[in-house]
């Protein structure tokens, strides 16, 4: 049975994960200047997931270090269909800047083709994101706000058998969300009453080959 986390600082002196267990909010601070790792194997991530009975988007964007993926899915539930687009960056190392804590910050990357800016600002969540050739040479952009955030969390210190490998994630679920998505020439829009959104926030070092399985539920 995995044991409370107190509060603290996420790694020890030689880079090993201070204490493993859970808590209801990030009581551990994460640093990634005290990981003595392969910086290779560092990866952090936002992953936002936000819908209604009708529609969702999936957001996401990842530094993996030796690699940086920035993705948008959409998902049509009336018509059973799911559109993913995740273009790739190479070597990012750190470079997106993605911040050490969910509360506060900003998570930003952009270039030509692609904008993501998920924002923390007075209580709220606010995330916009666009990308230039979506689906059939057309974009797809959006602006969702999310609030109401629970004030328990689930989160959880993953130690591996690995020396200074660990995983550091937060899981909030049950936000409400308002906003609007315009793909494919029409606007669909979230409505606090019927719209949630969550958030997976994952930092840590990965051993080579893993396996996870993950779910939430919220409505």
């Amino acid at each position: 049975m995995q044991k409370k986390l107190e509060p603290g600082n996420l790694l020890d002196e030689y880079g090993n994960l201070a204490q493993a267990g859970y808590a209801l909010s990030l009581v551990k601070k994460y640093d990634r200047d005290k990981i003595q790792a392969n910086p290779f194997r560092i990866k952090e991530w936002d992953y936002y997931l936000i819908h209604n009975s009708h529609f969702g988007v999936a957001l996401t964007v990842d530094d993996n270090s030796y690699m940086g993926l920035m993705s948008i899915s959409f998902l049509d539930f009336d018509a059973r269909t799911e559109r993913t687009v995740s273009p790739m960056t190479v070597f990012p190392m750190g470079k997106t800047n993605l911040p050490p804590d969910s509360g506060y910050g900003e998570t930003k990357y952009h270039d030509k083709k692609c904008y993501f800016s998920f924002r923390v600002e007075k209580g709220r969540r606010v995330l916009r994101a666009w990308m230039k050739n979506f689906e059939d040479h057309e974009p797809i952009r959006m602006k969702i706000i999310l609030d109401k955030e629970p004030e328990d969390s689930m989160v959880i210190a993953t130690p591996f058998e690995k020396e200074k490998a660990f995983y550091y994630n937060q899981k909030i679920i049950g936000m409400r969300a308002r906003g609007v998505v315009e793909y494919k020439g029409r606007r669909h829009y979230l409505n606090p009453e019927d719209s949630f959104g969550l958030l997976d926030w994952g930092r840590g070092v990965w051993t080579y080959s893993n396996t996870w399985y993950w779910s939430a539920m919220h409505g």
